[in-house]
């Protein structure tokens, strides 16, 4: 709009929950309608309907759905903004496990969250749309019935934070044009923590042992308890079976609580008391270094190493860990620690050594069952990427959602997500990786095992270049993503991202940032020696600066990572090139092994770009194969992802069933099935299955 928002249209805005395309819905819809007035740069909300671009919108998104699960929604969007299923499904005359599939059906659509005990809407505006569809009278019967339901058995539902909910509003403060207001609830003393057994600690501590690296806060209470209870039950079983005959039950009992309590402790406390706690406990145990609390202690502080960047002490730490499995280790710690140290060694470019740990953490995770099986498939697919096979990457990942969606590993979904996005932005299929990183941002928000990890954020930052340039882009890593700049795991796992900083800041007129990022990279390699990953990648930054030619061409030779290897040699022709009169025809020689590379790679997003500038430069391509060039029409023109939806829908899918296959929301894969009808030249989806028949 070119103004500011006032403080009405910035709430409105905020009940989207910042999903990309509400956000443009919302706004396109208020201009067509009149309710949006500027003036003197500034956006004043008029009418506080939602406009019915929005309103189709959300009654597509409940188009989608099953029977049971639309019914489901309507009740709740009636409710208000939070519920408990118990509560909906007594008022639908269901039993709490028959709404199961209708719960999950809703949640894999990304309509409803469950970010504790109560169950959301994702976004306010979809929830207050579908509300206002159902009559008055209908809205008010059920808002009663709930009232009623809730004073007969006392229950309360807790409030989910508040951005889940109210865009960051203060509680109480009501949605403008909002005419249904939760129902109240009747006040009741807080309630107890309530324990959920052993099935916390298989959520719970996969996370804390791959991802310990990332926490900077204590675990939260509330999860410390339930983690507490659950693992003293499951040292209690392990080490009754592995105790000698006629082991007393109170030494036995003791040992558990101790272990607990100690493996607790390196997860409720911040940074540096968990350094300081878990050196304590390693000096204290001598010998009984496989006992589960030596070996958690172990594997945290070969995280929290790696995370501060002294990479020889987090790989010594890791490789010691998985040397102190033994009997006394409980058998669902033994595939984490082996994948916490096989991430490290895809990092620095030990593809080999990693692959053979995530396949022993395979087997071992498979023998617990199938809970434990989306981890090693998403440890394998981030492997994947780093060594540039996106194809394999991408169906891992697949592979490993599939698992966590269908057994509550959700802590592990977001990092599946960034390996989704990550090769989506590599292809050139830029509607797909925004998605991604929608659903990404979303599942952090929505599972509370879910830690921050360097993967989201740099995957969202990719997507934002793509879709808003360079001078933006540099203008968020001031503010939104400064944190990336000077980050030894993004620079250690990324070998490319300290280049394409400076590529960035270059593009964007901005030397002191690029000189910040060249500063940070080399320092971080000079604090690593012996890992020619980091040299490289720091060589590779500064011969952009510095405009070397012999530094990229170095780089491009030494580079671990193929992509990170073409890029450096897409840097050196563009050099080159530039140097017409004296370099000219080695630019153009540099820039078509690149091209070669990209090819080899599958990265037709790169491809695109190369190609580009050497047609805008008049540099001929012929040296190259021309399987890079995208056609603009016809089979050939679809991307990847396409042809994948375009097979399924002639084999009868809905859009819904073919979200779950690729991955992707169902109206991401109606944004894909108009492009395949624009490009095929049809208008329907069985002119799709013909043009696959005829084709075969």
């Amino acid at each position: 709009m070119g103004a500011a928002p006032d403080p009405k249209l910035t709430a409105m805005i905020s009940g989207a929950g910042g999903n990309p395309l509400l956000i443009v819905e919302l706004v396109q819809g208020l201009r067509e309608e009149g309710s949006v007035e500027i003036s003197h740069e500034r956006a004043r909300l008029l009418d506080e309907r939602i406009p019915r671009r929005v309103r189709d919108l959300a009654q597509h998104w409940l188009d989608s759905l099953s029977d049971k699960a639309r019914q489901l929604v309507q009740v709740a969007a009636a409710v208000g903004g939070s519920f408990m299923v118990v509560e909906v499904a007594s008022m639908l005359r269901e039993t709490t496990a028959s709404m199961l599939p209708a719960l999950n059906e809703t949640i894999a659509s990304g309509l409803l969250i469950c970010p504790g005990e109560q169950t959301v809407f994702q976004h306010e505006l979809v929830r207050r749309s579908i509300a206002d569809a159902l009559p008055a009278a209908v809205r008010q019967a059920l808002r009663q019935d709930v009232s009623a339901l809730r004073r007969q058995h006392c229950l309360q539902v807790p409030m989910p934070p508040e951005f889940l909910v109210t865009g960051g509003r203060a509680a109480g403060t009501p949605v403008p044009g909002s005419t249904d207001a939760p129902a109240p609830l009747p006040a009741l003393s807080p309630p107890a923590v309530v324990v959920h057994g052993t099935g916390i600690v298989h959520r719970l501590l996969p996370a804390l042992l791959m991802a310990r690296s990332t926490r900077t806060e204590p675990l939260p209470l509330g999860l410390a308890d339930e983690l507490r209870a659950g693992l003293t039950a499951v040292l209690q079983a392990h080490y009754a079976d592995v105790e000698l005959t006629g082991t007393a039950d109170a030494p036995l009992a003791d040992r558990a609580d101790r272990i607990t309590r100690n493996t607790v402790s390196l997860f409720a406390d911040g940074v540096q008391r968990a350094t300081t706690r878990a050196r304590a406990m390693l000096a204290a145990h001598q010998g009984r270094d496989d006992e589960a609390d030596a070996v958690t202690a172990t594997v945290v502080m070969s995280n929290l190493e790696w995370a501060v960047g002294n990479l020889a002490e987090g790989l010594r730490w890791g490789q010691r860990a998985v040397q102190c499995l033994g009997p006394a280790t409980p058998p669902m710690w033994s595939p984490y620690v082996r994948l916490a140290l096989a991430t490290k060694l895809s990092d620095i470019g030990r593809f080999e050594e990693a692959e053979g740990l995530i396949r022993t953490a395979r087997t071992e995770a498979e023998a617990l069952g199938q809970p434990h099986t989306a981890t090693p498939s998403i440890a394998r697919a981030m492997l994947l990427l780093q060594s540039s096979r996106l194809q394999e990457a991408q169906d891992s990942s697949r592979t490993g959602l599939e698992v966590a969606a269908k057994t509550g590993g959700g802590w592990v979904v977001p990092v599946g997500q960034a390996v989704l996005i990550l090769v989506a932005l590599r292809r050139g299929d830029l509607a797909s990786a925004a998605d991604y990183a929608w659903r990404c941002r979303a599942a952090v928000g929505a599972d509370s095992t879910v830690f921050p990890s360097i993967h989201f954020d740099w995957g969202e930052c990719l997507v934002a270049t793509a879709q808003l340039g360079a001078r933006r882009t540099a203008e968020l890593l001031t503010t939104t993503y400064a944190h990336l700049l000077t980050s030894p795991q993004l620079f250690v796992e990324e070998a490319a991202a300290a280049a394409w900083f400076v590529r960035l800041a270059l593009a964007a007129d901005d030397m002191p940032l690029a000189s910040t990022v060249v500063t940070a990279a080399e320092r971080f390699a000079a604090a690593n020696p012996g890992r020619p990953t980091l040299a490289v990648a720091a060589l590779h930054a500064r011969g952009l600066l510095e405009r070397d030619s012999e530094a990229l061409r170095q780089a491009a030779r030494e580079h671990v990572s193929p992509c990170a290897g073409a890029l450096a040699e897409e840097d050196l022709g563009i050099l080159l090139s530039a140097q017409e009169e004296k370099n000219g025809a080695l630019g153009a020689a540099a820039l078509r092994s690149a091209l070669q590379r990209f090819v080899q790679i599958g990265s037709q997003g790169d491809i695109e770009r190369i190609r580009a500038f050497m047609e805008e430069h008049g540099t001929p391509v012929t040296s190259a194969p021309r399987q890079g060039r995208a056609a603009t029409a016809g089979w050939e023109a679809l991307t990847e992802t396409e042809r994948s939806i375009a097979h399924l829908v002639s084999d009868g899918l809905t859009n819904r069933q073919v979200a779950r296959r690729v991955s992707l929301s169902p109206h991401t894969v109606n944004y894909h099935l108009r492009a395949i009808f624009r490009k095929l030249g049809i208008g329907s989806r069985v002119e799709v299955a013909r043009h696959i028949t005829h084709s075969a």
